[in-house]
């Protein structure tokens, strides 16, 4: 669906890192942006920045953990906005820990933020765009949602859950004039591992926020289905898996990234 010029765009997680990105990114297409986070005050300053640049943004808090907020969420956007065209569920949590380290209570909240939140708010903007024949929801994955990821295996589980949703979704939606995307990045500079104090392992390669934003400015202007935003041999991961799933986990291996989520995964169950 192009072009984005007026065209109402929600972002979820738009407070910080990819989200941001992704909300100057659609700005510079001349989308009106409607901004969703837990945090408020993160969100204002968000607003602000893209206001300062002559786009017309909105902020309104929200968790996408819980069903009854995504509803006022929608019900503001479309009160202050108008209809949603362009839907960008990128919202998500990623705790690092050996499964059976995981908390329980952990395990709950990353899958209702991570899998229920992206079907609960698809569900709500879908039959408006189907009555329209228009629209655009873009799911935001992960490279862990076409391969194996050890010892962060619950976050796997539920980027897996998107890809295997978005690729549904599309096809389904597709007869009544609704795109369906799904973006799945690498490790991206900054964000978690700022917060680790780690840098990505350099063999496994890692791309910026603003490759990923591009890539889902460009998924939504081209109706692509399904994008890979990474580097090295995380461009062939998806295939390698599907061709040969025991030489994917020894590439884990050799690229250090199965060695590197190990460690940060013992660090994090020290830090319980």
């Amino acid at each position: 669906m192009k072009p984005l010029k007026d065209k109402v765009v929600l972002i979820t997680g738009a407070s910080r890192g990819l989200g941001v990105d992704m909300a100057h990114r659609f700005a510079q297409e001349g989308a009106k942006l409607a901004l969703a986070a837990r945090s408020g005050a993160d969100l204002e300053t968000v607003r602000g920045e893209l206001q300062s640049k002559g786009a017309t943004a909105i902020a309104t808090p929200a968790d996408v953990g819980d069903l009854a907020s995504l509803g006022a969420l929608v019900k503001e956007v479309e009160s202050s906005l108008g209809p949603i065209d362009v839907l960008v569920n990128n919202a998500g949590l990623e705790m690092v820990y050996d499964f059976e380290a995981t908390p329980p209570e952990r395990i709950e909240e990353i899958v209702a933020v991570n899998v229920l939140g992206v079907l609960w708010l698809s569900r709500l903007v879908a039959p408006g765009m189907i009555a329209r024949g228009r629209g655009h929801i873009c799911n935001i994955a992960s490279l862990a949602g076409v391969t194996p990821v050890p010892h962060n295996t619950t976050y796997a589980a539920t980027k897996h859950a998107v890809v295997g949703f978005s690729r549904s979704l599309r096809i389904e939606l597709a007869e009544h004039g609704v795109e369906v995307s799904c973006v799945c990045p690498g490790f991206v500079e900054g964000g978690m591992f700022l917060k680790w104090g780690r840098p990505a392992p350099k063999a496994a390669g890692s791309v910026t926020s603003a490759d990923v934003a591009d890539a889902v400015a460009k998924a939504v202007l081209n109706n692509k289905g399904e994008v890979l935003v990474t580097k090295g041999l995380g461009k062939i991961a998806d295939v390698t898996f599907a061709m040969m799933p025991e030489f994917s986990a020894k590439i884990m291996k050799r690229t250090g990234a199965a060695g590197f989520l190990e460690e940060q995964a013992k660090i994090n169950a020290e830090k319980r």
